[in-house]
Formats: structure tokens, sequence, C-alpha cells
């Protein structure tokens, strides 16, 4: 860094030029919404001081309580949805035991919740399979909470695995029913449900299972989560509907039937769901959906 006694100087080597493009930027972009919605700076101020009562109340980063308002907007692209291969969700912990394929997630012995088979492939733009291909898996338990991120008592790596698909790049793992859930420290604070309801939202997330999906061939890792169709909470999503796009939504099937039930080692009814990952690789830059039509 330079010294001088110039007022007027500021070193060229310590500019940022997509900095100074990036406030211009939302500058020009506060000057629409004040010209067009009429934006005040009390409105600017409730806003400020809402994240700073939800960041007092959870502890949580900055970035983590403001999730709601950007979450859509990282998470879908602007011709048609994009699942997002930058974002990874602030729920994730490094160091998931590896299970068998197929296997189990990990869970203590009285897990609550409904079984739940989920199996599918990986496949490229072209629909061949990626063997191979890890796959991280995670979802909250039925109380909401995510394993190793809370002084609870539950192990830390519980409904957290990781797996490889086979040579038809298939994968298959037995867990729990994901249920819907609200942050308890959200839910507290009157002007954060005031928030949500002024936007037509509720305090709950979708139940959902987070997925990264890794393989040599891929052009990027693929972060994302996979809901389920008509799931009631998704269109008034906490963090915002577009997250569950029509695309990541899986369908499930309820088994009772005694026999099946037993046959694979249940005590009760269990769900079932398959999900197929089409996905971008070096070979195949043109990823089709999951009914064989383009993107």
């Amino acid at each position: 860094m330079t010294t001088t006694t110039d007022p007027s100087y500021v070193d060229p080597a310590l500019i940022n030029p997509r900095a100074v493009r990036l406030v211009e930027a939302f500058k020009d972009a506060l000057a629409r919404l004040r010209d067009e919605e009429g934006l005040t700076f009390d409105d600017l101020n409730a806003v400020t001081d809402l994240f700073q009562q939800l960041q007092t109340a959870t502890g949580a980063p900055l970035a983590l309580v403001a999730m709601p308002l950007y979450g859509e907007l990282f998470q879908g692209g602007r011709d048609g949805y994009t699942p997002s291969e930058d974002v990874k969700s602030p729920t994730v912990i490094p160091g998931s035991p590896r299970v068998d394929n197929p296997g189990v997630l990990p869970m203590r012995p009285d897990e609550p919740g409904v079984p739940l088979i989920v199996s599918g492939r990986v496949l490229d733009g072209h629909g061949q399979p990626l063997a191979g291909a890890k796959l991280e898996i995670y979802h909250a338990a039925n109380n909401g909470n995510y394993s190793g991120l809370y002084d609870d008592g539950v192990p830390k790596y519980n409904l957290r695995g990781h797996l490889f698909t086979d040579a038809d790049g298939r994968y298959t793992f037995t867990t729990v029913t994901p249920v819907a859930y609200a942050d308890a420290y959200a839910m507290a604070i009157d002007r954060v449900v005031e928030a949500a309801a002024a936007l037509g939202r509720s305090l709950y997330r979708p139940a959902h299972i987070h997925y990264e999906v890794h393989h040599p061939d891929l052009i990027t890792p693929w972060f994302g989560e996979i809901y389920f169709k008509g799931d009631p909470v998704i269109p008034v999503d906490f963090v915002g509907s577009k997250l569950a796009h029509p695309a990541l939504q899986a369908d499930t099937t309820l088994h009772e039937d005694p026999e099946d039930i037993a046959g694979h080692g249940f005590q009760g009814p269990y769900r079932s769901t398959e999900f197929d990952f089409v996905l971008k690789t070096r070979t195949s830059p043109d990823t089709i959906t999951r009914k064989g039509e383009k993107a």
C-alpha cells in the first residue's frame, strides 16, 4: 500500500473493478425500486432491522438470514429453472460415512418417521449411466434439526452418508421420510412471522433431501434438493417456491401390503420414490430432462 499525504489519492492496485460495477448496479436497482415501487428509507430500515433481529436470535451468518430473499435469485435461471451449481446448503458438513449401495443412511435405532426407500440413476445428457458417481445425501430429522449442527446429543452423521453408483449408474438407499420443518428461532420472532405472512409465505420448508453429485466427467458438481410432489408447503415455501421446481419433485408410493412390509424388514407401512439425475458432462453438454426432452 502506498503512503501519501494527498487526501485525493487512491491506490490503483486496491481498486476492485467488479466491486465498483456491482455497487453501481445495486444503486441503480434501488433507484428503479424507488421510482417504480415507491421504495423508501423506512422500507430499507425495516428489512435491515428484521435481519438483525433474526441474526441475533439464531446466531446465523447474515447471508444465511437473508437467504429467503435471494435463494430463488441464485437458484432460478432466467430461461427456466436451473439448479444452482454454486450455492451449497449451510446444513452440509464434511466427512459423512460411506454406505453400501444399496444401503441404509446412518440413523438411531428408534429414528422416528416412515421408512423411505429411494432409488434412481445418475445419467449424462445422452442418457448414458455415470458409474462410480459419488452421491452425498442428507436430510433433517422429523423434528426439523440437521445432525452435527447442534449440541443436542444426536450422532453427528445421523441421516447423513455418501455412496457410489453401480455400473448402471444406479443408486438405492433407505432412510426415513422427511417432513416439512420450520426454524424455531424464526417462529419466535413476531416480525419474522408477520414478514413471511406479508409475502404470502409460510415459515416452513417443504420436505426434501439434499444431494451433492460428483463425477470426474461432470462439468461441475451438482448441488441441490429433491422434493416430493403434492407437498402442500411447496407453494408457500419460506425460502421460495421456485426452489422446488417440478423437475425436482419426485413421486412417492405408499406400501401397505403386510407381506411386502415384512419382506423389507419394516414394522409398518413404508414409502418409496425414484429419481434420476440427468447431468451435463464434458461429452454431453446438452442436458435433457427426466422425460427425455431437451431442457
